[in-house]
């Protein structure tokens, strides 16, 4: 016999002193509370899936790059950033030379694009380099010996 009463939130038996349970009562009762479990856990709506912990627990990602003074340099990220900031190490992001400019720090983004001489594609983060100035600026996330501090944002 099912209970008199029922609890508030699942609707499970709950038994008076007069109430005569049953296997199948139980039985009931465990397919329900299985269920709701089975709901909670796999609910995406409100728990974090394998991406957004690691983005959570480790944000941010930093490392350093040794330039090789090739005109392009492409390096693979261990994942598909949001954003990511190059600086040239011990250099303010602009340097002027005479009448140009060398660029020496930017950001850069899959969806916005970024600063001259950096783009992002998926987990590669492409650094350009040129002696030159070309439209009184010249970017300088390349140059051989040079090291660059590289932030990744998940």
């Amino acid at each position: 016999m099912a209970s008199t009463n029922k609890t508030t939130n699942l609707k499970l038996n709950s038994w008076i002193g007069t109430d005569h349970p049953t296997r199948t009562d139980f039985v009931y009762d465990n397919n329900i509370i299985d269920s709701a479990i089975a709901n909670h856990t796999n609910s995406t709506a409100i728990h974090l899936t394998s991406e957004e912990k690691q983005r959570v627990s480790s944000p941010i990602v930093i490392r350093q790059y040794l330039g090789t003074g090739t005109q392009t340099a492409t390096i693979e990220l261990d994942f598909a950033p949001k954003l990511v900031i190059v600086q040239k190490k011990n250099y303010p992001p602009v340097v002027i030379e005479g009448s140009n400019v060398a660029v020496n720090g930017g950001v850069v983004s899959p969806s916005y694009g970024g600063t001259e001489g950096l783009s992002l594609t998926s987990k590669n983060l492409s650094l350009s380099y040129s002696s030159s100035a070309s439209g009184g600026r010249r970017a300088n996330f390349n140059e051989n010996g040079a090291q660059y501090l590289i932030i990744s944002f998940r």
